[in-house]
């Protein structure tokens, strides 16, 4: 048994001086979110998703205020049975309308935040990379890889980030990416 104990104590006594001769280890964070909001360019290009998110709720909205409006029909107590049964039949036609159009906006809503986004991450990724050289970093944390933060310092948070925001703002406009090709139109289901 002692034989066993020298050698861990002299190995114990050895790792604080092994921890000493190598660097610690140099990270940031960066986050996209932060991005947007600190910097016009990026900002420019979050904005088509703003639109598109307003212009799919304006319809989602309009058809609900449609499917309401027949709703009120139907219940109106005045209505001739044949009428509602008709209206009836127009409501169920129109209630899946609207359910497949919600399903639609939210698919076409998710293409348009992805395309934003790697617009946004290809504008920003040779500037956060040139950046980490300068500070010798050996890692940067992402708030897109990142769910789980306990508590981080906000203003170091907030540092790498700004001074990438700083640098997109004054880099001369890149050309536009090419956009990713189009797939083919799926026939749809009858």
């Amino acid at each position: 048994m002692r034989r066993l104990i020298a050698p861990l104590v002299a190995a114990a006594l050895c790792l604080p001086l092994a921890a000493q001769e190598s660097p610690a280890p140099r990270f940031a964070f960066f986050s996209i979110n932060q991005l947007v909001r600190s910097s016009k360019k990026a900002a420019a290009v979050f904005s088509e998703l703003e639109i598109t998110g307003k212009n799919l709720q304006e319809k989602l909205q309009a058809k609900g205020a449609e499917l309401q409006s027949l709703q009120q029909q139907i219940n109106s107590p005045s209505i001739d049975p044949a009428k509602r049964e008709e209206l009836q039949k127009k409501y169920r036609d129109l209630e899946f309308d609207a359910k497949k159009m919600q399903e639609d906006s939210q698919q076409e809503y998710q293409k348009v935040e992805k395309k934003v986004g790697d617009q946004i991450t290809l504008m920003a990724k040779p500037i956060v990379e040139q950046l980490a050289q300068e500070q010798h970093l050996q890692l940067i944390f992402s708030d897109q890889a990142v769910q789980v933060l306990s508590w981080a310092d906000q203003t170091w948070l907030k540092t790498f980030t700004e001074e990438v925001a700083k640098r997109l703002d004054a880099a001369p406009d890149a050309p536009a990416a090419k956009p990713a090709p189009k797939p083919a139109p799926t026939p749809k289901k009858k």
